[in-house]
């Protein structure tokens, strides 16, 4: 990777690159990707460095006026999930945000899912619904993202049974009411169990026609007179250098929140913000309101988990291992007018577990060394048994556990009135903070209360055991219901055919703006359930094969060059 850090550098000074992105998160790293090699010089623009530091981090600091919410990072921790750094315990909603090259992989567990052809359609009761795309158009893409990630096959529904090694039982679930669902986590090879850090990934990159630029913030896009191209960028650092970056092409990349917010703040030609002629950029802002939809204690929880857990299979020399949820099915959905959303199983992991004290013992981890020895030992049969469904059955590890949950991500209907606008108080560059006003509409309420009481039903009906449900559920109280962001801000800059109810069209290109693109969440025309990383870098990679097209007429594509060739001047 050639890194330049524009705190060492001249003040003043311009740099010159044929495509210029914005933000080294896991968008801006895999177009990054796409053109290693080539003859287009790529310059990607981080706004912190390699590590985090609490000072670049405070740029991520907002003004929430909307849904008063439980961080899902600290809600993370302590319940069994792993990947949430210690440092972000108490970072308010909206402001988990990684300004460091890596972006948000460096807090996610690596989950993943594809979006359904449901989300791609047309649904009438869902206001602005549909896709400018259909899901097959993009299926090669999802296949090289998939690589990427270090993924198994891309199947997420009940298709995926008949490739496991050992199939699901079937529950005879009523699949007009209830879906198999699957999620599979993304995991770097070396080492093997660590969530994909797409940091790695920029430092694989050692094409000398990709440079990255880092402690470098974007304070302004600029365009010509009349606001129909981009022109350049103006970029400050912490000790105060500033450069200007001029590209032919410039790529948005800095995630659902910061895409929208420097579009509305960058408002010297136009005084609403550029690609704003309708009002529409930082609307409809949308995010996965997650809460616990049932629970099972006691001797039911190994009921449940012998079919909600972890199945596996090989793929190109690997185990991947998928888990085992279930979604609302497209006929409920609708018949009653409801969102998309599917519940996944959390197990609370009792303190002698032996999988969890094997753990702790690996890692070096815990204060109770004598006590994680002695859980091992009194467990044997467990590990072996354990041992056995891993290796052989590739199942997951039984667990001795408090509690089994299903945890619920729904789908938000758009909502033009959900939104980030500008805020009067400032970053240290004088920038304006994003003002976000989320909101939680009632039908993606209904559906997830829809969802467990259906699964309540369906359990009790075939054998299962009948889950607990939360009381606001069964007191049928809407307004008691408690919701957490997680983190997954979408739809601000949405990608559509209409000016009038989106920023980008259907190349990611914001609209009347020639050269500007914006790839990440934020283009999401739709916000579906499912977690967002393998749907936006199937986008991403999308839009790096358009960007090839648009660049081939001005530089021969794919000639490897010998020597760095970013133009840099100062002024």
């Amino acid at each position: 990777m050639t890194k330049r850090d524009l705190r060492s550098m001249p003040h003043g000074i311009e740099i010159y690159a044929d495509i210029a992105i914005v933000g080294g998160g896991p968008a801006g790293i895999a177009i990054a990707r796409e053109f290693a090699g080539t003859a287009i010089r790529i310059l990607v623009i981080e706004s912190g460095g390699c590590e985090y530091e609490a000072e670049i981090q405070s740029l991520n600091a907002v003004e929430n006026v909307g849904e008063p919410l439980i961080q899902a990072a600290t809600a993370a921790q302590g319940r069994g999930y792993d990947g949430a750094l210690a440092w972000l315990n108490d970072i308010p909603a909206f402001e988990l945000r990684n300004r460091m090259l890596g972006g948000s992989s460096h807090t996610w567990i690596g989950k993943c899912a594809a979006f359904d052809e449901t989300d791609f359609t047309l649904r009438p009761w869902l206001q602005l619904s549909g896709w400018p795309l259909e899901r097959k158009q993009l299926l090669p893409m999802l296949e090289r993202a998939g690589e990427m990630l270090n993924l198994g096959p891309n199947r997420y529904d009940e298709s995926l049974f008949a490739l496991l090694h050992t199939s699901p039982d079937d529950l005879r679930l009523d699949r007009q009411l209830l879906r198999p669902f699957f999620w599979q986590f993304s995991h770097m090879r070396y080492p093997r169990a660590e969530p994909t850090r797409f940091s790695r990934l920029a430092l694989d990159i050692t094409a000398s026609n990709v440079y990255f630029l880092t402690h470098a913030t974007v304070t302004q896009i600029n365009v010509t007179g009349q606001g129909r191209r981009v022109t350049s960028l103006d970029l400050a650092s912490s000790i105060g250098r500033s450069a200007t970056v001029h590209a032919d092409t410039i790529v948005l990349c800095g995630g659902g929140i910061e895409n929208a917010r420097l579009l509305l703040a960058s408002n010297a030609v136009l005084p609403a913000g550029i690609g704003n002629d309708h009002d529409v950029v930082g609307r409809y802002l949308c995010d996965h309101p997650r809460t616990s939809l049932c629970r099972f204690t006691g001797s039911d929880i190994d009921m449940i988990a012998r079919h909600f857990n972890f199945y596996g299979l090989k793929h190109t020399g690997r185990t991947h291992f998928y888990l085992r949820g279930l979604s609302l099915s497209p006929d409920i959905q609708r018949q009653e007018s409801l969102t998309n959303c599917a519940a996944y199983p959390v197990q609370i992991h009792a303190q002698n577990d032996p999988w969890a004290a094997l753990k702790r013992l690996t890692k070096g981890v815990g204060t109770t060394l004598k006590g994680d020895l002695l859980t091992v030992a009194r467990s044997t049969d467990m590990v072996a048994c354990g041992l056995y469904d891993r290796l052989v059955r590739k199942r997951g590890l039984p667990h001795r556990s408090t509690e089994l949950r299903f945890d619920v991500m729904a789908e938000q209907q758009l909502n033009s009135e959900s939104r980030i606008t500008l805020s009067q108080r400032r970053d240290r560059f004088g920038q304006p903070l994003a003002r976000i006003n989320w909101k939680i509409g009632t039908p993606e309420i209904a559906s997830v209360k829809r969802l467990a009481l259906i699964i309540s039903d369906e359990f009790t009906r075939v054998g299962l055991p009948t889950p607990q449900l939360p009381d606001w559920i069964i007191a049928d109280a809407d307004s008691d219901a408690t919701f957490m962001d997680m983190a997954h801000p979408s739809c601000t800059t949405r990608m559509g055919t209409a000016p009038r109810t989106s920023v980008v069209d259907a190349n990611a290109m914001v609209h009347g703006v020639d050269g500007l693109f914006i790839a990440g969440s934020s283009v999401f025309p739709t916000p579906g359930h499912a977690n967002p990383t393998l749907m936006l870098l199937a986008l991403a990679i999308r839009l790096a094969d358009h960007l090839k097209e648009r660049h081939q007429s001005v530089r021969p594509y794919n000639v490897r060059v010998s020597e760095p060739d970013l133009s840099f001047h100062q002024s």
